[in-house]
């Protein structure tokens, strides 16, 4: 045998292996990924391309642990060794960089969310989703602060740097299916306006992102993607179909400012007003599904309820998964990179949780986030991951408890506003009881 051929035959056996992760994610997605961005490792480092992919997930996952403890529970150090100093795995995700997480992202949401489309389109055949902004703290320095900017208070800023994220949800799943990520001074309106919009869908909004030039690219860029909002106080309209005393075709005139913006733009836009009474309180809904006979009013405005399982998405990410820290990189690329992780390993969870819900017969939006996160966490955490078959036989036993995970139904519930009191300069005087 020829020195070629001996160390062929020596890489062939000591080249590192992923292949008790491939439950959660299929490992051509990965080489996927690194070979789009130009990333895949050729000299073999003792933590290869593929292997720094999963320690930035497995950091995510392990918001309370150190780098270095994160690479050995994972074993992703290539070689005889199973430790490697923690200035190596900084450096490796540095070398990394960004862009494969978010390609890798892209590839794992839009392929999780088509399986989810399948079975859980629950409005008329439409999947529903939702868009909103979030905002996350990282340490202070100065590149970061320099790059991401913070929030603006009404006399100073935030004292830390801070990142925006606008992400699209479904509602059904809590899976996230597009995300954008940028600096404080860029909107939630600019960051929105380059998600790509599922076909054969509804995306619920805020009144805050009410544009005529956004929601008709959104409603005409793919096939059958429509939405529904709040209708502002003040919305100038003109009545075109009454489909009944309380359901409206309607036209409303585009601003001088739209039409320089985007001269493609008409001096009219149409939409759908319906009005429904709620606690007393007439409250009025715009949408671009016109068909009034195939979309009741009343279905529609219950719908927009499921705006709040965005919210809640946010909640299980930074208060569960994240534990309630802010993110851990020093430099703006690794934010970004940590970003995605992020994103990545939530949607791992939820996806394991709808599988579970699958199992119990349930919706997945009852599986309590919380508890089994904990129940995969630990499978990762303590079970032994030496041998590929270890990780599937671990989530197979814990797929047939999943009833234990099953929360009761949710309560129907209503919590008026109410306006803060505001706090007073001087303390209270303490009145005798005598």
């Amino acid at each position: 045998m020829t020195l070629s051929e001996n160390l062929d035959c020596t890489l062939q056996h000591s080249l590192p292996s992923l292949s008790h992760f491939s439950e959660l994610i299929d490992l051509n997605w990965i080489k996927e990924s690194l070979h789009q961005t130009g990333k895949a490792s050729i000299r073999r480092r003792k933590l290869p391309a593929e292997h720094v992919v999963w320690l930035v997930i497995g950091l995510a996952l392990f918001r309370d642990q150190p780098i270095g403890y994160v690479v050995e529970q994972l074993k992703l150090v290539f070689g005889t060794t199973e430790y490697c100093v923690p200035s190596a795995a900084v450096q490796a995700r540095q070398r990394l960089g960004r862009e494969p997480l978010n390609t890798l992202f892209s590839l794992l949401s839009q392929a999780w969310f088509e399986e989810s489309q399948q079975q859980y389109s629950n409005f008329h055949g439409l999947s529903v989703c939702a868009v909103d902004g979030v905002v996350w703290s990282m340490p202070y320095t100065d590149e970061n602060f320099e790059h991401f900017g913070s929030s603006k208070g009404k006399t100073a800023a935030a004292p830390y740097p801070q990142v925006r994220a606008t992400c699209l949800v479904n509602t059904s799943t809590h899976e996230i299916i597009d995300a954008q990520i940028g600096s404080m001074d860029q909107g939630e309106l600019t960051l929105a306006n380059r998600l790509c919009p599922p076909s054969h869908s509804i995306t619920l909004f805020d009144r805050a992102y009410f544009s005529a030039d956004f929601l008709i690219d959104w409603q005409t860029r793919v096939e059958a993607s429509h939405w529904l909002m709040r209708a502002k106080d003040n919305l100038r309209y003109e009545i075109i179909k009454r489909n009944s005393p309380h359901d409206f075709q309607i036209k409303m005139p585009l601003s001088a400012r739209a039409r320089k913006l985007n001269p493609s733009l008409g001096e009219y836009w149409e939409a759908r007003l319906i009005e429904v009474e709620q606690a007393g309180k007439i409250r009025r809904y715009i949408t671009s599904l016109m068909d009034s006979k195939a979309y009741p009013l009343i279905g529609l405005a219950k719908l927009y309820a499921q705006r709040w399982e965005i919210e809640m998405c946010y909640r299980e990410i930074k208060s569960d998964l994240q534990e309630g820290k802010h993110l851990r990189s020093k430099q703006p690329d690794l934010i970004y990179q940590e970003l995605w992780g992020v994103f990545i390993a939530y949607n791992i969870l939820r996806r394991q949780m709808k599988h579970m819900a699958q199992r119990a017969k349930v919706s997945p939006l009852r599986i309590s986030f919380h508890i089994a996160s904990i129940g995969i966490l630990n499978i990762l955490r303590f079970d032994s991951l030496d041998s590929a078959g270890n990780l599937p036989k671990h989530l197979e036993s814990l797929l047939e408890k999943s009833k234990r995970y099953v929360l009761p139904e949710r309560r129907v519930r209503s919590c008026p506003r109410v306006v803060k009191g505001k706090p007073q300069k001087y303390p209270r005087k303490c009145q005798s009881i005598s």
